[in-house]
């Protein structure tokens, strides 16, 4: 197969490249808070960005990115997105993959996390995920996609959930990362008053608690709220709550998996909200 050419695309063979030492830097949450900068890999996760505008990427092929069929379109988004790409080798590549089976295309990307002051003008009825203490990353990606897909309004983060942008949470978003407002570091503090100022009514969800998740009122603007995998909701945080909701289950069973839990309920919320119509049209 003839290589097709593309104008503008350095060329990198060395491991110890600037470069490369800084994609490889971005696998540690120390060094991706200081560039402010995230590594992904595949050809999914960075078609993704490329489709949401994010600007200002850096891109690297190694010959089979290159050849690979879905490249073209990643190029020319990327190229009028200001993207640098840059073809290496498949020695310098070996240094950059993460993934058993690379596609041979990763890329470092810019933060996309916002602040709560960037939450102006969410749609009152679409609801408001907050996420506490959340430990497991693979459960927090599966949790944006999930979001996401349910039409959440934004995702929050309590200060000691794990990163957003640790490396598998970010395989388990599968790009859904890009497609819904993520706010890290929002404290308890900062959750009420978020609520009190964007007029929300706080819903917590618990084993214990009294209303079912299915006769919840979802049909006004609320922010639901879950806490992390072993231990639930912060007994303060609970206590600020207008209801808890529970997901009945039969008594010889074990609790639901985290991210189990938050799509029964994000999809329960989203159909509270008319989803069914405007798919049915």
């Amino acid at each position: 197969m003839q290589e097709i050419k593309y104008e503008a695309m350095k060329s990198i063979t060395s491991r110890d490249n600037q470069w490369i030492k800084k994609a490889c830097s971005l696998k540690q949450k120390k060094g991706r808070q200081q560039e402010r900068m995230v590594f992904v890999e595949g050809m999914r996760v960075v078609r993704d960005a490329a489709e949401s505008g994010i600007r200002r990427a850096v891109c690297f092929l190694s010959p089979k990115g290159r050849e690979h069929e879905k490249f073209q379109d990643i190029y020319d988004m990327g190229r009028a997105l200001d993207w640098t790409f840059f073809s290496v080798t498949d020695s310098v590549y070996d240094k950059l993959k993460d993934t058993k089976a690379p596609q041979g295309i990763a890329a470092m990307l810019p933060y996309v996390t916002v602040s709560l002051d960037e939450l102006n003008g969410l749609a009152p009825r679409q609801a408001v995920v907050y996420l506490q203490a959340v430990q497991d990353p693979g459960n927090l990606g599966t949790i944006i996609r999930t979001a996401a897909a349910a039409n959440a309004a934004a995702i929050l983060l309590s200060e000691d959930s794990v990163d957003v942008y640790n490396d598998k949470t970010i395989r388990s978003a599968m790009g859904a990362i890009f497609k819904v407002p993520i706010v890290q570091d929002v404290s308890e503090a900062q959750l009420i008053e978020f609520c009190r100022q964007q007029g929300r009514v706080l819903l917590g969800t618990a084993p214990q608690g009294t209303t079912s998740y299915a006769q919840a009122a979802y049909a006004r603007p609320v922010v639901l709220a879950f806490g992390n995998e072993g231990n639930g909701l912060s007994d303060t945080l609970i206590e600020q709550c207008s209801e808890v909701l529970t997901i009945p289950m039969r008594s010889d069973t074990e609790s639901l998996n985290l991210s189990m839990s938050v799509g029964v309920i994000v999809y329960k919320a989203w159909e509270a909200n008319g989803f069914k119509e405007k798919y049915d049209e």
